[in-house]
């Protein structure tokens, strides 16, 4: 009796995924033909009835569906996106799938329609955080990205030789592309042998300006400042000693003399030339 369950179980996921492919297809038509796309929109409360259902998400998977979520996800012919009750519903589905295995995930490009949309400007904010959850929790990235490390389980010990090791490799590379990125001017030159190069004052040289290239360098040891703050708080007024102040005293005071005598004028006629 469990066997004629688990086939009955099995025939009506084969028929849903079926009818699925056949809704996405239509409204692929539709589409193209200036038409409403409906069909998707219209299987999708019996579809997310049945996906919901703990005990067939995993005939659901097995089966392929996988590959035809992300024709429901993905853009229709005239660049628009999905209904929204279409995405919103897919992806809370998908939310609540158990584990999906990293080939099978990559194979169905489930995960670049779901970047898609996580990376759409006109998506909403709800989508995108479930979208993003689906990514960064779920481990989606590296059959998305290529990636083939899990950074979350590596320790600090474990990124930085990693780091190392990466290192190694882009000044490998960069070397590599230094000896033999150059294409030879031609074919001839190529066999009689690398030309030496011309010089300010030989015959054929031109100036020319020359685009300043990156350096190929790796950082990895950031250095420590030396510099305290009590060197770069420095007072810039000059201290004034009491000689200062007394030889600035005695020329105020001299000041103030010369001008008395030059407005100083008797009312008699005193000291005037007549």
């Amino acid at each position: 009796q469990d066997g004629d369950i688990i086939s009955d179980n099995d025939d009506l996921v084969v028929e849903m995924i079926k009818q699925m492919k056949q809704a996405a297809d239509d409204d692929k038509l539709l589409n193209e033909a200036n038409q409403a796309a409906t069909k998707k929109l219209k299987l999708l409360p019996v579809i997310l009835k049945h996906m919901n259902k703990a005990d067939l998400q995993y005939t659901f998977i097995d089966s392929g569906v996988l590959n035809v979520l992300k024709e429901w996800l993905s853009p229709l012919p005239d660049g628009s996106m999905p209904h929204l009750q279409i995405r919103t519903g897919i992806l809370k589905i998908l939310s609540t799938f158990p584990a999906l295995d990293t080939g099978a995930l990559k194979m169905s490009g489930l995960g670049r329609a779901v970047m898609y949309l996580y990376r759409h400007p006109k998506e909403t904010r709800q989508n995108k955080q479930v979208a993003g959850k689906l990514i960064s929790e779920y481990d989606w990235a590296r059959p998305i990205f290529g990636v083939t490390s899990n950074f979350k389980s590596l320790s600090r010990e474990e990124r930085e030789e990693r780091d190392y090791q990466n290192m190694s490799k882009r000044r490998r590379l960069s070397s590599a592309d230094g000896e033999g990125g150059k294409t030879p001017r031609s074919i001839d030159s190529a066999l009689q042998g690398e030309k030496k190069a011309l010089r300010p004052g030989d015959k054929g040289f031109v100036m020319r300006a020359r685009v300043p290239l990156p350096s190929n360098k790796d950082y990895v040891v950031r250095p420590k400042t030396n510099a305290e703050g009590s060197d770069f708080v420095r007072s810039t007024k000059k201290t004034v000693t009491k000689a200062d102040k007394l030889t600035r005293k005695l020329k105020d005071k001299k000041r103030a003399n010369k001008m008395q005598r030059a407005v100083n004028i008797s009312i008699e006629g005193r000291k005037m030339n007549l």
